[in-house]
């Protein structure tokens, strides 16, 4: 995948971070595997944070990387089937949801063949550890833990619980491996559906439970809303009541909000709007790990210093939130708030924490970096390709050029590029849409700088009539074939 976009130094960030993530990884069983270590000076290749690293390099289209790395997870599973890299149990989760998106965005279904019946173990195993905590209380009903991994641990914190993050992964894993395995009609791929389906219940009821048990919390607008907890059976914020966890740590970086980049809590619903609202008012404002972002100066410059966590932010996913909730603006400030305060502007690579503080050269974040830059460019919605989602209008100043080549997708490859000619009253756009699926359609957004409505489309030198002027969308029904877009503005009009 070939980025070029109008900022000079995001381009250089963008390409040397993929380098990073190749200089920083070792080679394994004679080159054949790959070991995806996540920080140049140690950490080595942890089952957990490498799968971003791994997801990062595959969305930018580094397919050969991706599949050596994956081998080298499936080589470390243990007798059990479970992925024993010696760090957390949820590495087997997020190993099997990254392994998954492998296949959707290749679609090679000889490949997954050839690894099918090994990457069924590790859901056996899932399935046999739910099993151990399926107990109902004396009154015949479901305990709140019934159907969890039983308790474990997470990344550098000793405290055994029913964490929703982990929890989280795990169901994805095994419910995206379901969806992979059904392409290639594996006899294992229903079964391993209904296993997900009634995991997501469990962990829903669960923290549904737990919720309802906790006091509400206050927005900066006077309105009040229902927490999000992490853990099952902890009724507040994970440090009240334990200790032991710096800034944001284990309530957000790894906390319930992940069930909605997960899957397992509706984007569009009211129940993520509270979650990523009470993030904004107080999580993203609070003083920050190594005396980073005093509380006190975020809140009076909370718009720079805002829309990040401020721990490890790269872990949170909230620009994956804001982009499943269709908020532009919202991600564009996130994205671009968020990686430059780890960003090592001499060499650029990317510290694991602000204020140069844990391990330098960390792939963990750059594999994330490289997602969230890739989701900005294009994401998939359902049976739709959406172009330039999350692309700020101050890229499309006059003579500004956005272009992306070779960007692999789970319909097959694209490329586009825009050309700003906005002083003459337009923009023009090529589109070279997939060709291994035909996306129901392929939808351009393209955002004037003066936040100006689209006044008409023409496509292939037809008027085009399918377009939002608000939105600044533009849908392409099942294109087939080459398309030139002229997007037309009024000429003056204030927005």
């Amino acid at each position: 995948m070939q980025i070029e976009l109008p900022e000079p130094l995001l381009n250089d960030v963008i390409r040397a971070t993929q380098v990073q993530c190749l200089l920083v990884a070792r080679t394994a069983a004679d080159g054949e595997q790959v070991e995806p270590w996540i920080a140049a000076a140690a950490y080595g290749p942890l089952d957990t944070e490498a799968q971003a690293v791994i997801l990062g390099m595959d969305l930018m289209g580094h397919h050969d990387f991706a599949r050596r790395s994956h081998h080298f997870f499936i080589n470390s599973y243990n007798a059990d089937g479970m992925l024993a890299r010696g760090y957390t149990l949820m590495g087997t989760g997020q190993h099997l949801w990254t392994l998954a998106e492998h296949f959707f965005l290749t679609r090679d279904a000889e490949w997954l063949r050839g690894v099918a019946d090994q990457i069924v173990r590790p859901c056996d195993w899932i399935a046999r550890q739910l099993e151990k905590t399926k107990r109902l209380d004396a009154s015949g009903q479901k305990l709140p833990e019934y159907g969890l991994l039983p308790p474990g641990v997470l990344a550098d914190w000793n405290r055994y619980a029913y964490y929703l993050y982990a929890n989280a992964h795990l169901d994805a894993g095994v419910r995206d491996v379901a969806a992979a395995l059904a392409e290639i009609g594996h006899p294992r791929a229903a079964e391993l559906a209904r296993l997900a389906a009634d995991y997501r219940n469990n962990i829903v009821r669960a923290f549904q439970w737990n919720q309802a048990r906790m006091p509400v919390v206050p927005l900066r607008d006077g309105t009040w809303v229902p927490p999000c907890p992490s853990s099952l059976y902890c009724y507040g914020l994970t440090r009240d009541f334990y200790g032991g966890v710096s800034a944001t740590g284990h309530d957000v970086e790894v906390g319930g909000n992940h069930l909605i980049p997960l899957g397992l809590i509706d984007p569009r619903g009211r129940e993520a709007g509270w979650i990523i609202n009470y993030m904004e008012d107080r999580w993203f404002l609070i003083d920050g790990i190594f005396k980073a972002y005093p509380a006190a100066e975020n809140e009076k410059d909370w718009f720079n210093r805002g829309g990040f966590s401020k721990l490890q932010p790269h872990y949170t996913r909230t620009a994956d939130i804001h982009a499943l909730r269709d908020d532009v603006k919202a991600f564009i400030r996130t994205y671009l708030n968020t990686f430059p305060v780890l960003l090592n502007r001499e060499n650029l690579t990317f510290w694991e924490h602000m204020n140069n503080g844990g391990a330098w050269n960390k792939t963990h974040e750059s594999g994330w970096f490289l997602e969230m830059t890739r989701t900005m460019l294009l994401m998939e919605r359902g049976d739709e390709l959406w172009l330039t989602p999350f692309v700020t209008g101050n890229w499309l100043k006059h003579g500004m050029t956005i272009s992306v080549s070779n960007a692999p997708t789970t319909f097959g490859p694209v490329s586009y590029q825009l050309r700003s000619g906005v002083d003459d009253g337009r923009i023009e756009a090529t589109i070279e849409p997939p060709g291994r699926i035909r996306p129901q359609a392929v939808v351009l957004r393209v955002r004037h700088p003066e936040g100006l409505p689209i006044r008409g489309v023409v496509v292939n030198d037809e008027p085009h009539r399918d377009f939002d002027p608000q939105t600044g969308t533009i849908r392409l029904r099942q294109p087939a074939s080459s398309l030139h877009i002229q997007v037309e503005y009024r000429s003056g009009q204030t927005p």
